[in-house]
């Protein structure tokens, strides 16, 4: 907890980059460190050390023995993949190529059940080109794929599972954008009044932002002859 503390406090309060940044990241590492002594099996400590091996840039041979030791402790921790998708995209240390291996290998390991087989679609999100593009781009041969991963996902995945909604939120966000709309209003049915989620938090106003798409995916189904009564489950 301590760890996670100082990891929050550092992206919170200090620019990456800066000596006050890596000093408290430094700190954090040195916890986590401490904590993996205390106990060996558990994989938290690893796991909040992957926002710290993204902070202080960890050369990619050291970031893989990180992620080899989630790996061995709880290989199919979704928050985990989360964070490590990070690492590897563009903005920070890797590209997209390489973010998208990362989520289509974990993808291709998931577990039934497992939500891990919606990565792709965070790897292709955590990406999108900056321009607002036509529709063309989200009907396109990756993008189709990962949606199919993630509704696959969603689709076998616990009720319980805390990522759910998160996924749900996602796949809402790239259907109503591939102008699937009654797919889009079976993920709604599902999540309607829940908006802590990307990529609406991205968002000054997270709800706002929902409702537009909310917006969208209804004024959609009905126009192409939808009713609340047809609603898809």
């Amino acid at each position: 907890m301590h760890a996670e503390f100082l990891v929050q406090q550092a992206w919170r309060t200090a620019a990456p980059g800066t000596d006050e940044f890596r000093i408290i990241m430094e700190e954090a590492r040195a916890a986590c460190g401490e904590a993996a002594l205390l106990a060996p099996g558990d994989p938290v400590p690893y796991i909040v050390e992957l926002s710290v091996a993204r902070g202080l840039a960890y050369p990619r041979a050291e970031f893989e023995q990180l992620w080899l030791k989630i790996l061995d402790r709880a290989p199919n921790h979704m928050g985990a993949h989360l964070a490590a998708l990070h690492y590897w995209c563009e903005k920070w240390h890797g590209s997209r190529e390489l973010a998208y291996q990362f989520a289509e290998a974990a993808a291709a390991r998931a577990p039934q059940g497992s939500l891990l087989a919606a990565m792709p679609l965070f790897a292709v999100f955590e990406h999108l080109p900056d321009v607002n593009l036509v529709s063309g781009f989200y009907q396109s041969e990756v993008v189709t794929k990962a949606i199919h991963g993630a509704l696959h996902a969603v689709h076998s995945a616990r009720p319980d599972d805390p990522m759910l909604a998160h996924v749900r939120h996602l796949l809402v966000f790239f259907l109503v954008r591939g102008e699937r709309w009654a797919e889009a209003m079976g993920q709604l049915v599902h999540i309607d009044g829940h908006v802590g989620a990307l990529p609406w938090t991205l968002s000054p106003d997270p709800a706002a932002e929902f409702a537009v798409y909310r917006a969208l995916a209804v004024a959609g189904y009905e126009a192409n002859g939808g009713s609340p009564a047809s609603l898809p489950h």
